[in-house]
């Protein structure tokens, strides 16, 4: 979970600092969560700097806010997020006794909205980075150019939720806000993208929505270079427009590619991969290449399985699609049994969604696939 664990560390060395409400003022030119960047002060390791200012750390027998934070760091970092959820929770709590204002605070809600982000959890993310919203505004003002990174995150999942109309809202909102503001570049090819998903998702025009992901492209990787994640995420959305597009051979070759760039930088297990996995799998079901889908999808849902558990929401979505293909390849006990256990998971999420970075295989697949013939 590359952006919550960029930001763990940014938010330890923010906060256990002193005067940190006034640090504030640098928020707007550091790049957000998601970024492979050190956001403050340069410094690589949220350790150093507990371990500097160490005056947030309690006494024995009970963890401080800065330790539970850091634990959270090294569970996420060890691919254990059940763990890791439990202890950003505890975090919460001890920042919920801060004085009113703290940054802290503001701070931990928001990086659980990124943790249920990353988790495909999707109402649970609303919900905190809400919070952290209202939280944000109290600490740093309604019109602080930092306030562009919970608005920015609260887009990106309005988007996954396919509720296009707030998402453009809150884009709008971005840009008064940091309008008089000289943007640094992975900031203006943040907005490109946001822009272009809004096209592309929101109003399916494609053709206006394909020059704003190029352009951010051509940006990040002249900026950062061709391995950023963040290049990674351009060539996943235009993968996604192009497959739409019937360009199946520059889709699979743009996926393909992201796929390389974030497990690179992010590990093989990272959230990111299973959905890039699960998605080329839905690619090559549609161009007929069933022998090398599914591999892939049963990559993908162990993988799921192993980060956030059997009943998650990406693990439904997952176990779906896959029972598409063994419908398509005459083993229709499996599927069905696929189809109950991804039932019984949007049931207990029946609020949830699993987003744009996962396909909709009724809305990718060919009309002929999308008839039920479940006996």
């Amino acid at each position: 979970m590359t952006r919550v664990i960029t930001y763990l560390s940014a938010l330890v060395a923010l906060c256990v600092a002193p005067a940190a409400m006034a640090q504030l003022t640098s928020i707007a030119g550091i790049d957000p969560p998601g970024s492979r960047d050190t956001w403050a002060y340069g410094i690589n390791d949220a350790g150093d700097v507990v371990g500097h200012y160490g005056d947030g750390i309690a006494g024995a027998g009970k963890k401080s806010w800065e330790q539970l934070i850091l634990d959270t760091q090294h569970l996420q970092q060890q691919g254990n997020y059940v763990e890791a959820e439990k202890a950003l929770l505890r975090a919460l709590k001890e920042a919920e006794r801060f004085a009113p204002g703290d940054f802290r605070l503001a701070g931990t809600l928001y990086t659980l909205g990124s943790f249920y982000l990353d988790a495909a959890r999707f109402a649970e993310a609303e919900r905190f980075y809400l919070r952290s919203l209202s939280a944000w505004e109290k600490s740093a003002g309604a019109d602080h150019p930092s306030l562009s990174r919970p608005l920015s995150s609260l887009m990106v999942l309005y988007l996954e939720k396919r509720m296009y109309g707030k998402a453009e809202r809150l884009r709008r909102r971005c840009m008064a806000i940091l309008g008089s503001l000289e943007l640094n570049d992975r900031d203006a090819a943040r907005l490109l993208q946001h822009l272009a998903a809004t096209l592309h998702y929101g109003q399916r025009k494609y053709s206006e929505a394909e020059p704003l992901y190029r352009q951010a492209l051509a940006n990040l990787e002249k900026r950062f270079g061709p391995e950023d994640w963040e290049v990674g995420m351009v060539l996943s959305n235009l993968a996604l427009l192009c497959h739409k597009t019937d360009r199946y051979a520059e889709a699979n070759s743009y996926l393909q590619r992201a796929l390389v760039i974030w497990e690179k930088a992010m590990g093989p297990n990272h959230p990111d991969v299973v959905r890039g996995l699960s998605n080329l799998a839905l690619f090559y079901y549609v161009e007929g290449r069933y022998v090398e889908a599914e591999p892939l999808f049963k990559r993908a849902l162990a993988m799921a399985e192993n980060a956030f558990g059997p009943e998650n929401p990406l693990v439904g979505s997952i176990l779906a699609d896959y029972a598409v293909l063994l419908r398509k390849t005459k083993r229709k006990a499996e599927a069905r049994s696929f189809e109950r256990r991804a039932q019984a998971i949007r049931e207990g999420y029946v609020h949830e969604d699993p987003g744009r970075y996962i396909i909709d295989a009724g809305d990718l697949l060919p009309r002929r696939d999308n008839r039920s013939d479940k006996k």
